[in-house]
């Protein structure tokens, strides 16, 4: 049904005041009608952290049904969607309050319409809002273990399409059905059972969502620096070079503008809570290098200029046809340099990273060790100069603690040859096999990957390889290095959304 701009206006103005909306007041509303309900504190908590508000006259209504269309306001909202799907659905009008709140959540794939509909003035059935709600806590996709709802009366009610990711809230003790024994899959779902199951999700393992006001997950409150992924570091006495990935898949590097004694430094390395690698908990190696064969001691600020110049730009990557943008912001602080790299679609950026992983099995190594096998066949071209790994057995980088041999290892097993350019700057192929072990755990390919890079300044990279392969000592390579990823930096800030630097990763049939 078609509505009018000043309808399409005034619903706004009832939504912003009678919908699930983040603005309230820091202590939270006083609502009327929800005095000795099931649900009193849980509301009140979700209100007090301006999550959910009530209607104009005082009142919750904490029985009222939802929506589709309110139910995907409020998902809109929670996670802070802003990427919008490009076909819309013939009931669901451009002026209509809730477009672009349907348009995000189908974006994203929590929720989904049927032959060309959304459906957004139904009421949401539990089922709809429990499979919803289970791909924002897991994540698009299937469920890997067999549903399992025999412990509700009515289990085999549920229907096909929201058993498997319905079972997994069940295993996490998100939905815990009725008292009567029932999940009732076919009912309706009430505001106050919507916030009884994000209550429930607090305590469960669910994906982390960074989007509140102080930076915390949305959903639970764990902060960044509680959700960390994966840790790199590199350090010189007190000084570090540090990278964190955090469970929203944002990466923070932060350099410091001082100068180092490179004779010597550390690496250290933490995984931790990577499902898709099979690590849990906190895994952490570190490998001190003595003699690195550098001299002199470098400013950072110097070697990385670009770095404390970067003000914006944009990376799109493309992992097995799925797809996820990021921004990265640079803060020019003159002693730090901060760059944050972020995605405004942490569904899409999701989804994109699990596609990666998916071609990758898993396995505990039985010492503690760090080490990268490279499986003979791989190649990398820069520009038009290709390496190719070749020698008697597969190349393992194992001796990061004695740089020339390293090197010595790595020349050895590597053909350096002209190829011709091509529209890709950069092309690597990683053969099945490739392995990167990291203290306990080992993570080895499990298909042919092609990495292919464009967008960066072709004639810094044009002669890179056969440069550093040419280079007479450790400092010149290590310079060669440096300059390279400093003029990478350079190309990327001023790069746009629309034209962003191209990443697409691509594994064999």
């Amino acid at each position: 049904m078609k509505i009018n701009r000043l309808v399409s206006m005034l619903l706004a103005v009832v939504m912003v005041f009678g919908l699930f909306a983040f603005t309230v007041s820091a202590e939270g509303p006083a609502f009327s009608d929800i005095k000795g309900h099931w649900a009193e504190e849980i509301i009140n908590d979700w209100a007090s952290r301006k999550v959910v508000n009530g209607y104009p006259d005082g009142t919750f209504k904490p029985d009222n049904f939802i929506t589709r269309a309110e139910y995907a306001q409020v998902i809109k909202n929670l996670l802070a969607l802003t990427a919008k799907a490009e076909t819309g659905f013939s009931d669901v009008a451009e002026n209509a309050w809730y477009y672009d709140a349907v348009m995000c959540v189908a974006k994203s794939g929590i929720m989904v319409g049927d032959a060309g509909k959304f459906r957004p003035d139904d009421y949401i059935t539990r089922e709809e809002a429990f499979l919803a709600f289970a791909r924002i806590v897991f994540g698009v996709g299937e469920d890997e273990l067999p549903a399992d709802l025999s412990m509700f009366k009515d289990g085999d009610e549920v229907a096909d399409w929201a058993k498997d990711r319905i079972s997994a809230l069940v295993r996490e003790g998100i939905v815990r059905g009725m008292p009567d024994g029932k999940i009732h899959p076919k009912d309706n779902i009430t505001r106050a059972e919507f916030l009884a199951m994000l209550t429930q999700t607090k305590d469960a393992d669910h994906n982390h969502y960074f989007v509140a006001e102080d930076g915390s997950c949305s959903i639970c409150q764990k902060t960044k620096e509680e959700s960390l992924k994966f840790y790199f570091g590199v350090a010189s006495g007190d000084t570090k070079v540090e990278m964190n990935v955090y469970n929203d898949y944002s990466a923070y590097v932060t350099i410091p503008a001082k100068e180092v004694d490179a004779s010597s430094v550390s690496l250290t390395i933490k995984m931790q809570n990577v499902a898709s690698l099979g690590v849990t908990s906190a895994r952490e190696h570190s490998i001190a290098i003595e003699n690195t064969g550098l001299t002199g001691n470098p400013n950072l600020a110097d070697w990385l200029s670009n770095a404390f110049t970067f003000e914006s730009g944009y990376v799109k990557a493309t992992i097995d046809g799925e797809k996820c943008l990021y921004k990265i912001t640079g803060d020019q602080n003159k002693e730090l340099a901060t760059l944050r790299a972020a995605s405004d679609d942490i569904c899409a950026t999701r989804d994109a990273w699990k596609t990666l992983t998916s071609f990758v099995t898993t396995s505990k190594n039985e010492k503690d060790d760090s080490y990268i096998l490279i499986v003979n066949g791989s190649c990398l071209r820069v520009g038009t100069e290709l390496l190719c790994f070749e020698g008697a057995d597969d190349l393992k980088l194992d001796n990061f603690n004695d740089i020339a041999g390293l090197i010595k290892n790595l020349k050895d097993h590597v053909k350096l040859v002209t190829a011709e350019a091509g529209e890709w700057q950069i092309e690597a192929v990683l053969k099945a096999g490739t392995t990167l072990a990291v203290s306990n755990s080992v993570a080895v390919l499990d298909k042919d990957a092609t990495i292919k890079v464009k967008g960066l300044p072709a004639d810094t990279l044009a002669t890179l390889l056969s440069s550093a392969r040419a280079a007479s000592s450790n400092f010149e390579l290590a310079s060669l290095l440096v300059k390279a990823v400093n003029d990478v930096i350079g190309a990327a800030n001023g790069t746009t959304e629309e034209s962003p630097v191209e990443v697409e990763i691509s594994f064999a049939k």
